[in-house]
Parts: C-alpha cells; structure tokens; sequence
C-alpha cells in the first residue's frame, strides 16, 4: 500500500472523527440551550408566582384567587388548552376547585351541557367547585409513581369519563404538596391540533416545577396568614389586659366609694341626733340653769342630795358627756377610715392615669412599684374571696428597662390565674394566700431582678406544665370561659422583648409557683 493511500485513509478517517465530534458538539450546544431555556424557564414562572403570591398576601380577599390564578398561568406557561386544578379533602378524594382554558368535564354530563362547559370556563368553574371526583391521593401517587406526575396519550384517567380524552387526546397530572400532604392536584391538557401545542412528557417536568413553586406560594401564604392571626391575637391579649386593668381600677373606686358612702351615712347618725336626744341642750337648757338657781338661793348642796331630781343629776351629767365621748371617738376613726378611702380613690385615680400615660413607654422602672400597683388593682378580687397576699420586695433592687404599663398586664395575668386556681378548689379548710417575692440573682455573670409568684392552690399537672406558655394553650374548658390561651403566652413574648424569661414550678396538690426574670443593666447595678 503506498503511502498515499494511507494518507488518503488517515484523512478519511481523521474527518469522521471531526464530524463526529462536531456533531456532538452541536448536540451538547443543543441539549445547552434546551437546559438554558428550562432554567430559564423555571425562573420566570418562579419569579411570576412569587409575585402573585405577593398580591394574595398584600390582600386578604385575593387569598381564595391564587389557585385559579395558578392554573391559569400554569396553562398559559405549558401552552395547554386548558386545566384543572383540585384540592384534596379531608376523606383523601379530589374536589373541584377551578378549571382554565378549554377544559373537558371530569363528571358525565349531557353533550349540551359538556359544549357550554368547554367555551366558559367561569361557568365551569362554578361547575366543578365542591364536585367530589372518583380517585384519591393514594390512587394519583400510584398514577405518577417515581416520575411525579402522570402522562395520558390518547386515553382517559380511569376516573375520567370515556369522553374526556376526545377533548384532550394528551394530559398531564401532578400532585401540589403541602409539606408531606398532598394538598391538591393539577391537570394541564391539550390537543393534536397542527396550531396547538403538544404536550409531551417532557412538560411534565415543568408541571411538576411549577407545582413545587406553587406549594412555596401557599407556604408563605399560611404562614404570613398565620403570622397575622397571632399577632392579632396578640392585640386582643393587649387589649384584654387594659380591660383588666381598667375594670380593676373600676371595681376598687367603687368599692372604696360605697364603703365612703356607708361610712359618711353612720358618721351623720352618730353627729345628727334626734332633738330630744341632743345632750347639750338638756344639760345647757334643764340642767346647768336649774344647779345655778339652785347655787343662788344656797340650797344646791341640798338640792342634789336630798331632791329625787337633783340626785340624779351627776348620773345624768356623766351618762350624757361618756356618749359624747364614745360619739366623738366613733367619728373620728370614721372620719379617719373616710379619709383613707378618699386617699385610695385618689391613688387608684392616679395610677389609672399612670398606667394610660406610661403605655407604649419604656422607662428605667423598679419592678417593686410595678407589682404593688398590680396588686392594688387586683386587691378586691382578694378580698371578695378572703385570700391573702404576702410580699417581700426588696427595696434595693435595681431598677429595669420596660413598659411599666406592659410589664403590670403581664402581672396581673399571673395573679388573676391565681385567683382562678385557687377559687376553683375552694377548699373550705384551706387558708389561700399568694406570696410576691423580689430578690437579685445572679446567673452566668448576669444580674437578674426576679420576682416569684407562689399560690397553694391545686398546681398544674405535670404533663402539661410544658405547654401552658403555647400559643392558645388552655386549662380552662367550661363552655363559659373567655380564655382563648393567650394570657401566659403574652407574658413570655413580652419578656423575651426585655430580654427575659418565665418560669413555672408545681406540685399537684401543692400550687404553683411562677418565676420572672428581667435583665438589670451593669450601669444601674453599678449606681
């Protein structure tokens, strides 16, 4: 062989290797720019779903329009001629919930009704909405098996009328997921029109995106939904504790203003005698004028010895000035209780006016001041049910940075659950007493001011002393209880805004004690 021809074949062979590798090269630009495209594609419809998303959350009455909007756009980034989109219930079947597009019934229906269907999908909407289908998410996850979705040519789902794949020869269905639920189900068609887009399987892949987006979508959306509910609970637990606070300032003025009033009454009757029971004018008008005549004529020695009148006169004198002596003495400590319930109608007054002037203001404050205003708005539901409260505050505790005003509503929480428990067992041979204690502790290098609230009510079982603090946890079941469990979780999320903590410790049997600690600054434990 001359060396030509080896040369000649070396070329030949040397250019299908070229056109082979050129080939490959034009393969992978190719199977390049379909990945880019995909990606591409993901990212806008990522980007257009958050942006809806963001319109439902911004309005409350666009929530219940996100699916439809969903579907519609899924149909319109597929290019199908139409779809559905289903939720699952509760019993695990699909109900109906929007339709997009021209889309072929899921139900038997007459010829006619199926025509209006296909050219209004409003109507059919309001069609399917709430239609329970014949397959459930178990039979869908057998259906679209390790792929994740399910591809139809030219056949129906065997939940489908026979008819349905004459309007949509190919179909596509996903599941839409909700953490590890499936929350609904999506179904894009289309037909095998020269003009039309053909789905393929290859879709299916982009339906199954487009559903992960959408369970993105409606994460953020309960979320946020939730969020919100919280917070407004939140507020209602705010505006609860004012009304506490204010229809305990309420019940101690007109306490103390009926116990005035009573005692301004018995203050009139001992001062305001009847005329023949005045004293005075008995002894200035009978008495003292008849011991003078008496004195002037010089039978006075005679006449109270000896004269039945006169004799008595002495036992008279010193009966009468002994009843104005205890008279006198009744007034004064009735004035005296009297000033002293004026004195708390005018502290209560002020610390109402405190209490609205400090809200929203966070202020240096000493914790001590904060629990002796919550106990003097709380005092009478003490004193109708004969509970005793013990304090021990420490007057050299360092002061605190808070809301004084938000820091009293978290106390009055704690003791008006006390009250409750201790009421509930009402145990006639039980003396209930609530102690209030305030020290400085030191934890982890830290100064803590604490204060610790102990009754010897009935305590919290142990197995939900862990949850009392959730979010709408509650002990209370009768029907005619208000609790909503927002009172101790309002006080943790309070704390945790000053930087601290609550605690509680109980013994069934034994009561409860609950455990408040707040931050002291180093500059003020230094002062």
């Amino acid at each position: 062989m001359t060396l030509s021809v080896i040369f000649i074949i070396i070329s030949a062979i040397l250019a299908v290797v070229v056109v082979i590798q050129l080939n490959r090269l034009v393969g992978f630009k190719h199977k390049e720019r379909r990945l880019l495209r995909g990606i591409t594609k993901e990212r806008n419809a990522t980007a257009d779903l958050l942006k809806l998303s963001r319109e439902v959350i911004a309005s409350r009455e666009k929530e219940r329009e996100f699916l439809p909007y969903f579907i519609k756009y899924a149909i319109r980034s597929i290019k199908a001629t139409g779809g559905a989109l289903l939720l699952c219930g509760e019993d695990e079947y699909f109900y109906g919930c929007a339709v997009s597009g021209t889309f072929p019934p899921i139900k038997e229906v007459a010829a006619q009704i199926e025509s209006q269907l296909l050219s209004h999908d409003k109507r059919h909407t309001e069609f399917i909405r709430g239609y329970r289908t014949k397959f459930k998410a178990s039979d869908l996850k057998n259906s679209c098996g390790d792929r994740g979705f399910a591809y139809f040519q030219n056949t129906s789902p065997e939940w489908f009328p026979e008819r349905f794949a004459k309007e949509a020869p190919r179909c596509l269905m996903a599941p839409i997921m909700l953490g590890e639920q499936i929350y609904g189900c999506i179904i894009v068609a289309s037909k095998e029109d020269f003009d039309s887009h053909i789905l393929s399987q290859n879709d299916g892949l982009f339906l199954i995106r487009l559903a992960e987006i959408a369970s993105l979508c409606l994460e953020v959306i309960k979320d946020f939904r939730q969020r919100q509910e919280y917070e407004q609970q939140l507020q209602i637990a705010r505006e609860e504790g004012m009304t506490q606070v204010s229809t305990g300032i309420i019940h101690n003025i007109g306490n103390a203003v009926t116990i005035a009033k009573l005692t301004a009454n018995r203050l009139a009757e001992k001062i305001l005698f009847a005329k023949e029971d005045r004293p005075a004018p008995l002894i200035l008008g009978e008495i003292l004028p008849r011991m003078k005549k008496e004195l002037k004529a010089g039978q006075l020695e005679k006449f109270l010895k000896e004269d039945k009148i006169g004799q008595q006169y002495f036992d008279i004198m010193t009966e009468l000035l002994s009843n104005i002596d205890e008279n006198s003495t009744a007034a004064s400590d009735m004035l005296k209780s009297l000033s002293d319930k004026l004195f708390h109608i005018s502290e209560i007054i002020e610390l109402q006016q405190q209490f609205v002037g400090e809200l929203g203001t966070e202020n240096m404050t000493k914790l001590s001041s904060v629990i002796n205003s919550s106990i003097t708005i709380f005092d009478e539901s003490f004193n109708k049910r004969g509970f005793k409260i013990n304090t021990d505050l420490k007057s050299e505790i360092p002061e605190v940075l808070i809301d004084p005003s938000m820091m009293t509503q978290v106390f009055i929480n704690i003791i008006k659950n006390a009250v409750e428990a201790m009421a509930g067992e009402n145990k006639s041979d039980k003396n209930y007493e609530l102690k209030i204690k305030l020290t400085k502790e030191t934890e982890d290098g830290k100064d803590y001011a604490v204060v610790e609230f102990s009754d010897n009510g009935p305590g919290i079982p142990k197995e939900i002393q862990d949850k009392i603090f959730e979010f709408g946890f509650s002990t209370k079941t009768q029907k005619n209880s208000s609790s909503r469990g927002i009172g101790l979780h309002f006080c943790l999320d309070c704390l945790k805004k000053y930087g601290g903590s609550i605690l509680c410790k109980s013994q069934a049997g034994k009561g409860a004690s609950f455990r408040v600690a707040l931050p002291v600054r180093a500059e003020t434990t230094a002062n």
